[in-house]
């Protein structure tokens, strides 16, 4: 059985345990961030002082440790090499006539409006008619890229990539990828 004085002591306990009413559990805080702002401020006040009291700095009389080599040069550069910089050689004629290119370019343009069908499907809400047309797109641009993949690598080694014709290549490429990357986030699998 319970004592009365033990009574007495758990609700003493109760009573100390319980926050105060009046209290804002805001104000510790506010408390903390006054503090950090102070420190903050302490600090950037301090670091002027010293960079203003700091003597500038005397040059030394000491000799060098590699005053005796030679200045050093840059590399120079090898033939036929573009040294990691951009260049630009003449592109022939016709380039973009290349056989496998305009073959490349019919397949992807199927592709493209196999694609738009599956952007209007989706649109409208038409998951089966987005994934059939969306997989036959996929197909058709991941054929025309992958049919051209070893030719722009070639036409960067030869020509450089500020090249027109190898951007304008380039460039096309690089928006049938795009739409590949839409379609296998777009449709199922």
């Amino acid at each position: 059985m319970a004592r009365p004085a033990d009574k007495q002591q758990e609700s003493e306990r109760g009573r100390r345990a319980a926050p105060k009413r009046g209290m804002s559990p805001l104000i510790p805080l506010a408390v903390v961030i006054v503090i950090l702002v102070g420190g903050a401020i302490a600090v950037a006040t301090g670091t002027d002082k010293k960079a203003k009291e700091a003597p500038a700095p005397v040059a030394s009389n000491k000799p060098k440790p590699f005053d005796d080599l030679p200045a050093e040069q840059p590399p120079s550069k090898k033939a036929g090499s573009s040294g990691g910089r951009t260049f630009i050689a003449e592109a022939p004629e016709g380039l973009e006539a290349d056989a496998n290119w305009l073959k490349a370019i019919a397949i992807a343009n199927e592709g493209a409006k196999l694609y738009d069908e599956a952007v209007a499907a989706k649109t409208q809400g038409n998951t089966a008619l987005l994934n059939q047309k969306g997989a036959a797109a996929r197909t058709k641009l991941n054929d025309a890229f992958d049919m051209t993949a070893v030719w722009e690598e070639e036409l960067f080694e030869k020509y450089g990539d500020a090249n027109p014709s190898v951007r304008r290549i380039v460039k096309t490429r690089t928006e049938w990828m795009d739409k590949v990357r839409w379609l296998h986030k777009s449709i199922a699998r």
